[in-house]
């Protein structure tokens, strides 16, 4: 497990999506997702595009066929029927499966005056039949490849432009704790993560989308979109902070039953 990071007191985080985010302003701009990426090149059919009133706002990943894992703050003041799902389809505009939500569990550790804790388990209102994707045992130490995915506009800032239709990806790996202290991150439920390509890493919009490793056709869910590393507002000027889906491991099975 990777050493934990000291924790910078009183320093607000950047999260990664459209909703009410965890000592963070709330925002109706459209989302920003992965910068410097580029269409995915090949299916994930577990990659569930999570909307409101019919448009993206998050991503999710089908881990059950009834349950699905985004990032907490993506739900925060959601009730079910406010929130639907396009599961399997690289385009979040069509294809897939489309899927309501019957229930909402966010991990009792979230608050919204800590960014700890950042992630939810979405009930669907029926089975659906993509497969899921498995959770890893546990997320690799520093230097670890990784890839994410998600679909939004491809400039850094929010409110920049309208996100693609089509799915994103970028390869990434994961770094130093110390890369995100400044974002208050936790090593040891949270992953940092960076890119070795300048200017490239998940944006705003990307909260509750997967971190994978392992290799095309064989991608195991490590960590879950949180929010930036740094308190700079603009994306790929530092790594992101992803919550470790594999610390979560016993909550998600205890929940999903």
């Amino acid at each position: 497990m990777r050493k934990r990071s000291t924790l910078l007191a009183g320093i607000a985080a950047v999260a990664l999506g459209t909703g009410v985010a965890p000592a963070a302003a709330a925002s109706d701009d459209p989302g920003v997702l992965i910068v410097g990426g580029h269409d995915a090149t090949e299916q994930y059919d577990w990659m569930a595009s999570l909307q409101r009133d019919g448009n993206h706002s998050c991503g999710a990943s089908l881990i059950d066929e009834r349950w699905v894992l985004t990032a907490a703050h993506c739900v925060q003041d959601a009730a079910p029927a406010d929130l639907g799902l396009r599961i399997g389809s690289p385009d979040h505009t069509t294809g897939g499966t489309e899927v309501g939500v019957s229930d909402i569990v966010v991990h009792p550790d979230y608050a919204t005056n800590s960014p700890n804790g950042d992630i939810a388990l979405l009930e669907l209102d029926r089975a659906v039949s993509e497969q899921p994707v498995e959770i890893a045992d546990a997320s690799g130490p520093e230097g670890t490849p990784s890839r994410i995915i998600g679909w939004g506009v491809t400039c850094p800032v929010r409110g920049c432009g309208e996100p693609p239709a089509q799915l994103q990806e970028l390869d990434t790996e994961v770094v130093a704790d110390s890369q995100c202290s400044l974002s208050l991150i936790d090593g040891a439920t949270e992953i940092c993560t960076g890119s070795s390509e300048p200017n490239a890493n998940a944006c705003f919009g990307d909260s509750g989308g997967p971190q994978l490793e392992g290799q095309p056709g064989d991608w195991k869910l490590t960590g879950v979109t949180s929010r930036l590393g740094s308190l700079v507002p603009v994306c790929g000027t530092a790594p992101s902070v992803y919550t470790d889906a594999t610390a979560y491991k016993d909550w998600i099975a205890e929940t999903t039953g």
